[in-house]
């Protein structure tokens, strides 16, 4: 039988899905190899596909990479240790004959929640991950947005301050994901509970998660509410920015951070219509639904619908 493998990967771990359709039938995940700078990355993901494979027939492979890319040219992808290359010709040299897509992970995530998961009844919205660090991927009338350099929706690297106050491995100053990811969360609790009475300050410097703040201000913690409000500031201004240059109709929000909940959504809608113009009064904020399958679910999909 015919059939599609998606591939989402990541600095930690690689996911692949095969797919009949729109239909998931069998996962794997296995690590990312980065040694000498991730030359052994393709391989095992063919190793991989090989396997998933069995008697099925391989009509399409779609992956999704944490870097910039262009054309399904990679444009470099700092997470793997790779640099410019054109990946798309050794996909071909190994599985010749079969439809290839390659995209941004962020962008393919964003492709899997419009086409089957939280974004599914918008034509326009922003796919916001909350993860080790922020992510995006913009859909414009139901078509993706990718940008000239492939950098499109990386509003993680917005500027949300002055001063100079943390730097990001971007190397610019004060990025939106400093102060919103799950590690800006950490940096803000570490930060502020410093002399202060709060449960914080009861678990080790490696227990302190953005979990436990949030599941801490959920309780009433004071000291955890103020770092919750400090990164819900950050986050409703940058989206404030994004809103008044693209006007979408939703913001979907997914990655780890998400998984706060309708406390997080309550939180960022109540602030971001405080700072957002006010034609986007009725902008809609919703959870990602498909968790970390949304990259192999929208490498699938690009790779069957390559007008996307």
């Amino acid at each position: 039988m015919k059939c599609i493998i998606g591939v989402d990967i990541g600095g930690t771990d690689i996911k692949l899905g095969k797919f009949y359709g729109d239909e998931l039938v069998k996962e794997n995940r296995i690590s990312t190899n980065k040694a000498e700078k991730g030359k052994y990355i393709l391989d095992d993901v063919f190793k991989a596909v090989d396997e998933l494979l069995e008697n099925d027939e391989l009509e399409g492979i779609g992956l999704g990479i944490p870097g910039p890319v262009v054309d399904d040219h990679i444009l470099g992808c700092e997470n793997l240790g790779w640099g410019r290359f054109d990946i798309t010709s050794i996909i071909k040299d190994k599985y010749p004959n079969v439809k290839i897509k390659v995209l941004n992970d962020a962008n393919a995530a964003t492709i899997g929640e419009w086409a089957y998961g939280g974004g599914k009844k918008y034509s326009s919205f922003v796919l916001v991950t909350l993860g080790t660090g922020v992510g995006g991927g913009v859909m414009i009338g139901n078509h993706l947005v990718e940008g000239v350099s492939g950098s499109a929706g990386e509003i993680g690297h917005l500027k949300v301050n002055v001063g100079n106050m943390r730097k990001c491995a971007c190397g610019l100053f004060d990025c939106l994901e400093q102060y919103a990811s799950a590690t800006g969360v950490v940096i803000t609790a570490n930060e502020l509970r410093i002399g202060r009475n709060t449960k914080i300050n009861d678990y080790s410097d490696e227990e302190i998660t953005s979990r436990l703040v949030f599941d801490l201000a959920k309780d009433g913690d004071e000291v955890a509410l103020e770092v919750v409000d400090e990164m819900i500031h950050k986050l409703a201004l940058g989206l404030s920015i994004v809103a008044s240059v693209i006007n979408p109709e939703a913001f979907v929000i997914g990655g780890g951070v998400s998984k706060a909940g309708q406390f997080l959504i309550d939180k960022l809608e109540k602030k971001f219509y405080r700072y957002a113009f006010y034609t986007n009064e009725n902008t809609d904020f919703k959870l990602a639904e498909l968790g970390n399958r949304a990259g192999i679910y929208g490498a699938s999909y690009a790779v069957r619908h390559q007008e996307v």
